[in-house]
């Protein structure tokens, strides 16, 4: 659905258009399908970030859902004494893509005032993902990458809300994932997007730093763990000033005083959220310290297939160098078994979708996942069909490693013995 706004100042008239449409699909073409009906929830937000009463002219009716019937439609608001800020379908009252002309001064305001969760959580990612798309490009062209301050006020605006509910605001800080940013470039350049990422991250950390170390400490608690809605909340938004706080500068050692705190956190936490978000962060600044706590957790918790199962994708998502090498290690360890397809997961799974590790440019982890393969399709052909996908979408990568990773396909194509549930995916994927 396009959306594009036009305000009369003179008339305090303000008129949204939509247009819909929808591409085509294996049994229908686009010029055949009609409209789709569907409801838009919006919201108008005036300069100070509160919900302006809607009257709209040609229902005369005041507020409530837009209903879209027509490939397109106009509807006309009156007595709109300012411009106003467009929040459009509103906990996301319709599955539907938005294309919006929502400027960046726009999406920053939403991000920070506006009241619905969701259209403040997108308005966020919306931003963050404009800012880091222009970073990568940056990053392309060799100059350097700055957030720009209008995130970085609405970045504040969030960590200083006191009055939104604190599991919301763990989400909200959240900067879109690597993933999600690789699947908006034409050509994925898994470097670029992490580089970029950990600056955006790094830089709003250290700016940001009072705000951080402040919600931290006030959020901690020396109660005793106990699980509630309430708590939980606590714990995440705790939790992600904690995976803020440790970001280093790139190239540069975490300092010692930022360290402890996340593994200080580890030692004295009662539950295991807390224990396994510090672990988290602390294995991905540091692999010395991470390794100490990793060989504690394990000697903690070895006799719970689960918790090792968790332990296992630790390691597999390590962003540092080095975790090709530590994924070979673990696949000899006893808490690793190729028969189990929950270990595979864990471990050789989690390492196929660590983004930067996976795709390293000598294509080292192109050459594991087809030797895992070799193992893995006599035993369980299902598990090892469902550990393609990451290999599959290379047509979407830079022309180095197309040609790396189509020929890890052909290596696997031309395996004696090849099951059908394997051999029709990497068919279809060559």
């Amino acid at each position: 659905v396009t959306v594009s706004q036009d305000y009369n100042p003179a008339t305090q008239e303000y008129t949204l258009t939509a247009e819909q449409s929808c591409p085509d699909t294996p049994d229908q073409q686009a010029k055949d399908k009609q409209p789709f009906l569907m409801p838009l929830c919006i919201g108008l937000l005036d300069s100070k970030g509160q919900d302006i009463e809607l009257h709209l002219h040609d229902e005369g009716r005041n507020n409530g859902p837009l209903v879209l019937r027509q490939e397109k439609q106009q509807f006309r608001f009156t007595g709109v004494e300012e411009r106003p800020v467009l929040s459009m379908n509103r906990n996301f009252s319709a599955p539907i893509n938005i294309v919006s002309d929502l400027g960046e001064e726009d999406l920053a305001f939403l991000m920070a005032h506006d009241p619905d969760p969701f259209n403040r959580w997108d308005a966020g990612q919306q931003l963050g993902l404009r800012y880091l798309l222009a970073g990568i490009d940056d990053w392309h062209q060799g100059k350097g990458f700055t957030v720009p301050s209008l995130f970085h006020q609405a970045f504040e605006r969030l960590l200083c809300d006191k009055k939104t509910d604190p599991a919301f605001l763990a989400s909200a800080l959240i900067l879109p994932s690597e993933t999600w940013l690789s699947q908006q470039l034409n050509i994925i350049e898994p470097e670029a997007v992490h580089v970029t990422r950990q600056a955006f991250r790094q830089q709003l950390s250290w700016l940001h730093r009072d705000n951080l170390y402040g919600n931290y400490y006030t959020l901690g608690t020396e109660e005793p763990y106990r699980y509630s809605a309430k708590e939980a909340a606590r714990r995440a938004l705790r939790n992600c000033c904690l995976t803020y706080l440790l970001v280093p500068e790139t190239g540069e050692k975490i300092p010692d005083e930022i360290l402890h705190i996340g593994t200080e956190q580890y030692q004295q936490a009662d539950n295991m959220t807390d224990a396994l978000a510090a672990l988290r962060a602390v294995t991905n600044v540091d692999r010395a310290a991470g390794d100490k706590l990793l060989a504690d957790f394990h000697s903690r918790w070895q006799d719970d297939p689960l918790v090792m199962d968790k332990w296992l994708v630790l390691q597999a998502t390590c962003t540092l160098p080095g975790t090709l090498e530590r994924v070979q290690e673990l696949m000899r360890h006893p808490a690793f078994s190729m028969k189990n397809p929950n270990k595979v997961r864990s471990l050789i799974g989690a390492f196929c979708g660590n983004q930067h590790q996976f795709h390293a440019k000598d294509g080292k982890g192109y050459s594991f996942l087809v030797q895992c393969i070799t193992e893995l399709d006599p035993i369980n052909p299902q598990v090892a069909a469902r550990m393609l996908p990451p290999l599959t979408r290379w047509k979407q990568y830079d022309e180095h490693r197309q040609q790396l990773m189509k020929a890890a396909l052909e290596r696997i194509a031309k395996l004696p013995g090849l099951s059908r549930d394997t051999g029709e995916i990497v068919q279809k994927s060559l």
